[in-house]
């Protein structure tokens, strides 16, 4: 005799065959019909993973606008706690995510200057996205993180910047790179300091310019005394 749960499984199993969701077979025993319920509830959760995965893509592309430097490092060996600490010590504007390689992969497609870096997408990494001003600071902090922990298992790997594959050196030699602000810096004092060069130059230009002349206007005026004293003789 069918069990009241082998019954209503049946019934389901009628139910989709009719929608087109399993094919028209009745189960033949218990195990069957469990499996076939199973199934449905499987094929019914779906579109719900699908969903939760592009959101979190679209999440990605969202955190990527305003990134210039993302970088990975080992999730493996790193306890809730630890990686909650680190998200503590960064700079505002970065975000650290465990996020899963194929998710990463479909977000940057739009973003050619994070492309290239599939060697990357291997094992669980938990990603770093840091926007121009906070490259240095937050590459600074998971380096001191790490040695803090004791976890060198889990330093940088690499990253991507500007189109490039970096390894960690790459990533050390970004953090010396001055940021825009920094170069905006640099030329508004070097314009700055250009006029006063620029009347220096002239200056000393007119000064040479002077000497020149008075030194000619005397040499003259002592040709002239010359040619004066040979009449006289």
């Amino acid at each position: 005799e069918l069990s009241l749960k082998t019954m209503l499984s049946v019934l389901s199993s009628f139910a989709l065959s009719a929608e087109g969701y399993l094919p028209g077979v009745l189960p033949s025993c218990p195990q069957h019909a469990a499996a076939a319920a199973d199934r449905c509830h499987l094929r019914m959760g779906a579109p719900t993973i699908v969903a939760k995965k592009a959101a979190i893509v679209d999440e990605i592309k969202e955190t990527l606008e305003g990134t210039s430097l993302m970088f990975c490092a080992r999730s493996e060996g790193l306890t809730v706690n630890e990686i909650n600490e680190v998200r503590q010590k960064m700079p505002e504007g970065t975000t650290i995510r465990c996020v899963k390689n194929t998710l990463v992969k479909r977000a940057v497609e739009d973003f050619p200057q994070f492309q290239g870096g599939d060697s990357l997408l291997t094992y669980s990494n938990y990603w770093v996205f840091a926007p121009e001003t906070e490259i240095r600071q937050s590459v600074e902090v998971w380096d001191d993180f790490i040695k803090s922990v004791k976890k060198e298992d889990n330093a940088i790997l690499g990253g991507m910047f500007e189109g490039e594959l970096l390894d960690p050196k790459g990533i050390e030699a970004v953090t010396k790179l001055p940021t825009k602000q920094e170069l905006m810096g640099q030329m508004a004092g070097a314009l700055k300091a250009l006029p006063t060069k620029l009347a220096r130059s002239i200056h000393e230009a007119g000064a040479t310019r002077l000497a020149r002349a008075v030194k000619e206007a005397q040499g003259q005026k002592l040709a002239r005394a010359v040619d004066a004293m040979k009449e006289k003789l």
